[in-house]
């Protein structure tokens, strides 16, 4: 199939969708056009892997689709071809003849040819794990890194542990030299997620000064190392934590969205929760597995973890994601800059609203996920009152679990 002579760019563009800061022409974040969300949520992917997608998606509303859906919907188009409407309208507006047509088309098509011959293949994850296992080994966890862990409530033996399991610092400054040594050592980096060619010819890590933090390992359930969140030191974006990625860097590669598993894989009663970080500090204090989905509404990569670990014996899944589930939705002027426009305090807050039915779509996703596979599923709750709501004490199951260490503060730290 030929290349549409204009991309999702343009057509954001037409409709006067706001594009956040970041990203680069490939994959960027913008205000969703649909729920409004301004935290870098909703994203807009031009090519994916060196191939032409022109996609979108908003982590926090679910709206989804492509550059013809997206101007679909946002002009009340609808009907069996309603696909074909969008196409024509989009090129009325931008406004071509067959020759300004074919050279926008031959345009995108060289764009989608370059980025073809800067990516890499991915590598499989035995070559994943075996790079980032010696990786590890030239890392450490900083002091206040530790303080973190600390500070969320962790005992000394149970950070030890997750230092082993792969929780360590960036480290911006010997990107290069950590990477040379990898190959000395006999690593092959083509393809790992993180690593790729600099200006000058030579491999380097993908750790820079605005992506500094300590690393969250992925885990696979056949316990391959095969990915890494960081947890930012500085917010980006309202982000707190991005993947560990040289998605559209020269030899670089993305390393998906995958789920991490904390725990005895072949356990028959398996916990869920939204969080790579939150599923292991509530393994290493509970000793129950854990799955930690990077995003409530990540369902494809979960799926296939659940898959895998019923053919090991899994029945039971607890549903146990963050008690905004259950959260009341009056206002109180406590949801940041977004109760300027909730209205008089007591009313219902519509930005609660939002999250908290967000929360629950990616629930109702995961017993539907249980009930194809035929597993039991189960919803964990804390910290509620007499009525079965959240009283706002301990967000996640994390912060319930820990709720008694000496040091714990009560915060929620996501």
């Amino acid at each position: 199939m030929k290349a549409k002579p204009f991309t999702i760019t343009e057509v954001g563009a037409l409709l006067g969708v706001q594009k956040l800061p970041g990203g680069d022409e490939d994959s960027y974040n913008v205000v969703c056009p649909f729920c409004g969300d301004e935290r870098g949520k909703c994203n807009f992917m031009v090519i994916k892997n060196g191939e032409l997608v022109n996609v979108y998606h908003c982590f926090h509303c679910g709206a989804g689709g492509n550059m013809l859906t997206l101007y679909a919907e946002l002009n009340g188009i609808y009907g069996a071809n309603r696909y074909q409407k969008a196409y024509w309208r989009i090129q009325e507006e931008l406004p071509m003849g067959m020759q300004e047509y074919q050279m926008r088309q031959k345009k995108v098509m060289q764009r989608e040819r370059r980025c073809k011959e800067k990516l890499a293949e991915p590598a499989d994850y035995e070559n994943r794990d075996a790079v980032y296992r010696e990786m590890m080994k030239l890392l450490t966890l900083s002091h206040p890194h530790k303080e973190d862990l600390r500070w969320r409530g962790l005992k000394e033996d149970e950070i030890l542990r997750m230092e082993s399991l792969g929780y360590k610092s960036t480290c911006s400054e010997d990107s290069v030299s950590i990477a040379r040594r990898l190959i000395k050592s006999g690593c092959n980096l083509k393809g790992v997620p993180g690593f790729f060619v600099n200006r000058n010819g030579n491999w380097e890590i993908a750790f820079y000064q605005k992506n500094r933090g300590y690393l969250c390992p992925v885990w696979s359930g056949e316990g391959l190392l095969t990915a890494f969140q960081i947890r930012l030191d500085v917010s980006y974006q309202k982000r707190k934590y991005v993947w560990f990625s040289s998605a559209n860097l020269n030899k670089g590669c993305s390393p998906g969205s995958p789920v991490s598993l904390s725990g005895n894989p072949d356990a028959q009663r398996v916990f869920v929760t939204e969080g790579i970080l939150k599923a292991e500090i509530t393994h290493q204090r509970t000793g129950e597995t854990y799955i930690g989905n990077p995003g409530v509404m990540n369902y494809k990569e979960l799926r296939q973890m659940l898959v895998q670990l019923k053919e090991r014996g899994l029945r039971e899944v607890v549903e146990a994601n963050d008690m905004d589930k259950l959260m009341r939705l009056d206002c109180w002027e406590d949801y940041g800059t977004a109760c300027r426009t909730c209205g008089e305090v007591g009313t219902e807050c519509p930005k609660k609203k939002e999250k908290r039915e967000q929360i629950r779509k990616g629930c109702v996703k995961l017993y539907e996920i249980c009930e194809e596979l035929s597993l039991s599923c189960s919803r964990a709750a804390w910290d509620m009152d007499g009525e079965g709501m959240w009283q706002e004490q301990y967000k996640g199951i994390d912060d319930w679990e820990l709720r008694e260490a000496e040091d714990f503060c009560g915060k929620a730290a996501a």
